[in-house]
């Protein structure tokens, strides 16, 4: 039987959490599925990029602690995922943790993509009302977003 590997997209909603556990339901007992977890970053806000003079110190730290809070939470969700994940049935180590850095959130469906391309994912996986920060930055539901970008790619939209 073929190699399977599913890009999951997630982050702390309800909507994620189901489609994880879907995953972890189709994945249950099967070695030949792998599976990728996405969770995107964004990128500092600009007043902590643009910066000048005597202000740079004291932006220079900040930005650090805002950047150290986002990956402490971005930790906690990818570990829930595995959590998820494993209760579901997958087995250990059949999950990997990936971030996408975006500069700009409205990106977010392509760059998801691109990462589902270079770990040479078939399928990606987001549930419907995951992402709903995205959602308000591009003025659609990033489901369907994904499902129009996902040329070359299985969309499965979790409800």
């Amino acid at each position: 039987m073929k190699n399977t590997k599913l890009l999951v997209v997630v982050d702390e909603s309800p909507a994620s959490t189901k489609a994880l556990k879907y995953v972890a339901k189709m994945a249950a007992g099967r070695p030949n599925v792998r599976v990728c977890l996405a969770h995107s970053l964004l990128s500092p806000p600009p007043q902590l990029v643009e910066f000048r003079g005597t202000e740079k110190a004291r932006l220079r730290a900040y930005k650090s602690r805002w950047i150290s809070a986002g990956e402490m939470t971005e930790q906690r969700t990818l570990e829930r995922a595995n959590r998820v994940l494993r209760t579901g049935g997958l087995r250990r180590g059949a999950a990997e943790a990936h971030y996408c850095y975006l500069v700009d959130g409205s990106r977010a469906p392509q760059e998801i993509l691109k990462l589902a391309k270079i770990r040479k994912c078939d399928t990606v996986v987001i549930g419907r009302a995951s992402l709903s920060w995205l959602g308000k930055l591009i003025d659609e539901d990033p489901a369907e977003e994904f499902v129009r970008q996902g040329k070359g790619f299985t969309i499965w939209v979790v409800e």
